[in-house]
């Protein structure tokens, strides 16, 4: 059976355990975004790939999906260990739309350089509604439906995220990208820890993928995503790790049993994850994720 890590920030496996015990918010803010700015370059982020992909397979991982910066080097990282690999340069304008513009750029000319091989897909990869304005979020789409490619975005992760979202829009994080046209089969929502039954049926309706991320919510107190209730409505949820940084074990089948116990730890009602789900969505929710049939 084919394991996939949906969602994994590989190169971070190099900042574990820093800024342990805060939120989001403050661990991306104080110790996160600082530390790469100081250390983060081409050879740091190849490096620290190989070790993730490790890691990643002792724990008998078979194909993943990254968003970092560098991503050329994840490829290069992933092609040496021979895993299969979807790349997303993550793309932010908070710093200016200089720097987005040209981590685009990139992501086209990755577009080009990995067309046709088989290891690396290349994704267009926004970090999120909050880093990423609307007509960068667009334009980003804009790519990936030119190219076919997968679109990636970390979505509705924290309640602040969603609160502001509402305060600043007055729509939810989900409702502000449908209302931008940006939701379709070949988008995934990454998270999706802070949901209303009206999200959940825009998700739906959309065909969207989402990936679930236990270890990393549990760990930056992000809270517990209502993954049975999507599993119920037929949303395809697969599994990630996210980064090292906020994650113990790059290790999904500990995802799965982590999957498991949050939710009976929240949801007194009855409901449960079943293992069946858990194995769907560690394997054939995460291909589906990938788009990819298999990683033979």
């Amino acid at each position: 059976m084919d394991i996939i890590n949906a969602h994994a920030h590989s190169a971070m496996i190099a900042f574990r355990g820093k800024g342990r015990g805060l939120p989001l918010d403050r661990w991306l803010n104080e110790v996160i975004w600082p530390l790469e700015g100081k250390e983060v370059n081409p050879d740091f982020v190849y490096r620290e790939t190989i070790n993730a992909i490790k890691e990643m397979q002792e724990f008998g991982t078979s194909a993943f999906m990254d968003m970092y910066f560098f991503e050329d080097n994840v490829a290069k990282a992933a092609q040496e260990m021979n895993m299969p690999v979807v790349i997303g340069e993550g793309l932010i304008d908070i710093k200016g739309d200089d720097i987005f513009r040209k981590d685009l750029d990139k992501t086209v000319e990755l577009i080009k350089k990995y067309k046709g091989d088989s290891l690396v897909k290349v994704s267009v990869a926004p970090h999120s509604p909050y880093t990423v304005k609307d007509t960068n979020l667009l334009k980003a789409k804009k790519l990936a439906k030119e190219n076919d490619c997968i679109y990636q975005i970390h979505m509705s992760e924290t309640k602040k995220e969603f609160d502001d979202s509402v305060k600043k829009y007055g729509l939810t994080p989900v409702e502000y990208l449908n209302s931008l046209g940006i939701l379709d089969s070949k988008t995934v929502l990454i998270h999706c820890v802070h949901l209303t039954d009206k999200d959940i049926s825009i998700i739906k309706e959309n065909d969207c993928k989402v990936v679930h991320c236990p270890e990393s919510n549990i760990m930056l107190k992000s809270g517990v995503a209502p993954v049975y209730k999507m599993l119920k409505e037929g949303i395809v949820v697969a599994l990630g790790t996210d980064g090292g940084a906020s994650c113990d074990k790059l290790d999904i089948v500990r995802a799965g049993k982590l999957a498991q116990e949050l939710h009976k730890s929240k949801y007194k009602d009855g409901t449960e994850i079943t293992d069946e789900d858990v194995e769907r969505m560690m394997s054939i929710n995460g291909l589906k994720t990938l788009g990819i049939e298999n990683c033979l």
